[in-house]
Formats: structure tokens, sequence, C-alpha cells
């Protein structure tokens, strides 16, 4: 029995537990754990299912998860992603999580569980290690973790391997869905998964638990060098953390100065890779200057070293000057923009509609606006307090979030013509539309920039 490994379980008794389910081994074994636990604890269980139809057969998923719920007398709570479907992984897990926050909200659940195990963990610490990182990025898979401020994600399989999961299932006859895509080696998991680490196992048959053991003393070390190095910066600080005494850096030794410089960069999320590490040094010691990025770069003079960050916020003056009211008043309207572009707002007066909706990536969007009638829209830049909820999205997320996750450069993002009702983004052309205006039945208007931006 694998599960006599885990940890007493005594906590989740009484509780409302949530578990994300997919319909792949792993996730259909958590189930079924947890359907063994509801017999003696008297737990209450919510099976979560997100469809990310990225797959024809993402529908057999959803069934088996349901027919497997309907049979055992299991709440089911699914959704799927609207729209144009987005294969990106980071997309993906957002709108995945959002899902689970939004259901966590609304049931009340103290926890919601997920079936990551010992082999995601190595895959995670070899992906980062090939693609570069340093101590913080071997940070260990967390078994608890504050989803929102009254539940937890639980992760209870994180000593399991993937091998026991699937004996298990197999044993007891668990049914489940294998993923096709999870064989296809041109994904870099797939790869590390079905290559790479099977090569780890014909050098030492423990691999993966060496691995993760070095993983996680690594991050352990430098955790506790985290206090320390905070005194450090209070010794070489002139008056603010990005202002440094350059005399008494160099009093450091040099593997002090590398360690505290990838501490520091880290902390403060201040962009820059371990490659740049040296060059920073060559900058220290000869009074240079070093971009670390776009929009972040590093200086030194006899005295000081001290960091900058490019500035790309538009003025108060410039934003008031940019910003366009616009009133809908069921007319055709033209709105001058700079650059020599126009803004179009026109009623959709098609008696028909096909449901071709243009792309994304257009400056062009069929829309709703029912729910808009007479108020006053604006036309401007980004503000700090803008908010914006893409398709598919149950709540509004800070527009800045989205456009860094959309991997829009910095100096681009403030530039970008965006409507808007009061601080919430509507429509960012070229990129997405608010969910607020998705059309359920029927476009009202059609939205257009009438020159490229």
């Amino acid at each position: 029995m694998i599960f006599q490994n885990l940890k007493n379980s005594a906590f989740l008794a009484n509780k409302k537990i949530g578990l994300a389910v997919s319909g792949g081994v792993d996730s259909m074994v958590l189930l079924d754990y947890f359907l063994q636990l509801k017999k003696i604890k008297n737990i209450d269980i919510f099976v979560l299912h997100y469809n990310h139809k990225w797959r024809k057969e993402s529908y057999r998923d959803v069934q088996l998860v349901n027919n497997y719920c309907k049979k055992n007398m299991i709440k089911f709570v699914y959704k799927e992603a609207k729209g144009k479907v987005i294969k990106n992984e980071e997309t993906a897990r957002n709108e995945r999580y959002s899902f689970f926050k939004s259901v966590a909200k609304k049931y009340k659940l103290d926890f919601i569980c997920t079936a990551h195990h010992k082999d995601d963990h190595c895959e995670t610490v070899i992906f980062r290690l090939l693609r570069g990182t340093g101590p913080a990025g071997l940070l260990p898979l967390k078994e608890f973790l504050n989803l929102t401020n009254k539940t937890v994600l639980f992760r209870p399989f994180l000593s399991l391997t993937k091998n026991e999961i699937v004996k298990y299932a197999q044993n007891k006859k668990i049914p489940f869905i294998e993923d096709k895509t999870n064989e296809d080696i041109k994904y870099k998991r797939n790869l590390i998964r079905k290559k790479i680490i099977p090569l780890f196992d014909q050098i030492n048959n423990k691999s993966v638990e060496n691995l993760l053991r070095c993983s996680d003393l690594i991050y352990s070390c430098y955790s506790v060098l985290g206090s320390y190095f905070d005194d450090l910066l209070d010794k070489i600080s002139l008056g603010n953390k990005y202002t440094w005494n350059r005399k008494r850096f160099l009093q450091f030794d040099e593997y002090t100065q590398k360690t505290f410089l990838y501490w520091f960069l880290t902390k403060y999320e201040i962009p820059g890779s371990l490659n740049k590490i040296n060059l920073f040094l060559d900058v220290v010691n000869n009074c240079g200057k070093l971009e670390l990025s776009k929009d972040f770069y590093v200086c030194s003079d006899k005295n000081r070293i001290f960091y900058k960050q490019k500035a790309y916020t538009i003025t108060d003056a410039k934003k008031k000057k940019s910003a366009v009211r616009i009133v809908l008043n069921g007319k055709r309207q033209k709105i001058g923009l700079q650059n020599k572009s126009r803004f179009v707002v026109y009623p959709f007066s098609k008696q028909f509609f096909n449901r071709e909706f243009p792309c994304d990536n257009t400056y062009e969007a069929y829309v709703d606006l029912s729910n808009y009638k007479n108020k006053t829209f604006t036309i401007r830049h980004r503000e700090e307090k803008d908010i914006f909820q893409p398709l598919g999205f149950p709540q509004p997320i800070k527009l800045k979030k989205y456009l860094i996750n959309k991997k829009i450069p910095k100096e681009k993002r403030y530039n970008l013509p965006l409507l808007c009702f009061n601080n919430e983004v509507l429509w960012i052309p070229g990129y997405a539309m608010s969910n607020k205006l998705k059309v359920k039945h029927k476009p009202t208007h059609i939205l257009k920039i009438k020159k490229d931006i």
C-alpha cells in the first residue's frame, strides 16, 4: 500500500476538500486515495476539472471524470476555456488556478489538492538547471501553500514516484486516460522525463532521490545565508538598498561578492542572469556601467555602486492630454488618436452572425456593449491602478500582471491605446478583449483601430 508512507491525515478530518482531477493516472489515483479517506475522516469532496481544450480528446477526459464522480456520488465542478485556445503553459496555469480560487471561495473549501509527485519535482529541478538558475531556482515544491486567505493548496503525493502511482492504478484497476502529448519529446519536460532521467537512472538507480536531496540542501544553505546577507546589505548601503559603498563591497572575498550579488538580484527582483555576475564585478572594479536588462542597469564610480531603472512612466500631463472620452450613442463614431491613427466604433447591423471573430492580434473586435448604453468610455494609455479581465477569467486581474505574462516589452506597455471604463480596461487592440465584452449571441458593435499602432 503506497499510501502508508504518507503523513498522518488526521488534519483533514471534517474538512471540505477540492481535488484537481484531469483524468490522468496521477489525479485519478489522488481521487481514489481521498475516496478511501472519505469513509474514515468524514471529509466533503469536490472534484475540480478545468478543460483547456488543447486536445480533441479533452471531452473524453471530462466524461471519464464526471462518470466516476457520479458513480461515487461526488460533487463535480467543471469549467472550460472560452474564446480562442491559447497553447501557453503559463497562461493555462493562470486560468486553472484562477478557477481553483473561485471554486474555493464559492464552496468555502479548506484545501485544494493536486497530484504533483516526486518525478514532477525532479523534472522541474532539471529544467531550471538546464535553463540557467541559481539556488533560488532550486526551491523544492512545497507540500502546503496558501492558495487564498482561507484555502490551502496541499500536495500529498510529493513523496511518491510516478512508477509507484502507475502500479497502484494498475493493481486497483483505476480508470484513467493517458494524454498522448505526454509522449511527444518536442516538449522539453517530456524530453527530460522520457530521455534524460532514464539515463541518470542507468548511472544510479537512486538518481532522483539524490538530485532532490541535493536540491533541498542547496536551497536550505541559500536560505540560511539570507539573514547573513541582510546584515551585509545594511553595512554597505548608502541611504537606501540600491546604492552601496564601493570600498566596503570590494573588501568582500570573491565568493562572497558573487553569492551576495545573486542573492540581491533575486530578492529584490532585479532582472539579471547568472552569466552577468562576472560582468557585474568588472563594472565594479573598473567603474563602468552594465545593462542588466532592457529596463535595468548598474553603475559604479569611485565611491558608489548603484542600480537604476529606466523610466518609461508617462507624466500625468501627458496622460490627460492623450486621454479621449467617448459616449456610446448608437451611431458610428471616429476618434483621432496619436500617430495619425483613428479609433472607430459602430453598431453591428447585420441580421445574421456567423461567429467568425477576428484574431486577437488584429486591431478589430466584435463586442457586446449592451451593458454600456449611454456610458462614457475613455481611450487612453495605461495607468497604475488599471485592471483587466481576460476572456474566460472569472474575475479581473491587474493589467500590469497580464501585460507581463503576455511578455509585452515594458516600454511598449505604456504606449498601448486602451479602451477603458473607469479603471477597467475593456480592449487592448492587437492583444486581447475583456470578458465583459464577450459576445453571447450576436455582437452589438464593432471596434477598430484604422491604422497600425
